[in-house]
């Protein structure tokens, strides 16, 4: 709760435009995160489902969602 939006949903969205798998993922218990200003981004799923995965690229913008590319 509390990321700044534009770090998250800019970096998913170029990531995505070019092609990329993107999945959200987040610590908090619920999926639908509410963010800075209020809005709220719904992730795919709680980061420990990703834990027996490999991925190419993490990124951890601010405080609490996850990027995994």
């Amino acid at each position: 709760m509390g990321t700044e939006e534009m770090e998250a949903v800019i970096l998913a969205g170029i990531l995505c435009r070019g092609g990329t798998d993107v999945t959200l993922a987040s610590v908090e218990d619920v999926l639908e995160v509410e963010v800075s200003c209020g809005s709220r981004i719904v992730v795919d799923t709680h980061i420990a489902a990703c834990a027996d995965q490999v991925f190419d690229l993490v990124a951890l913008p601010v405080t609490d969602i996850l990027f995994s590319y």
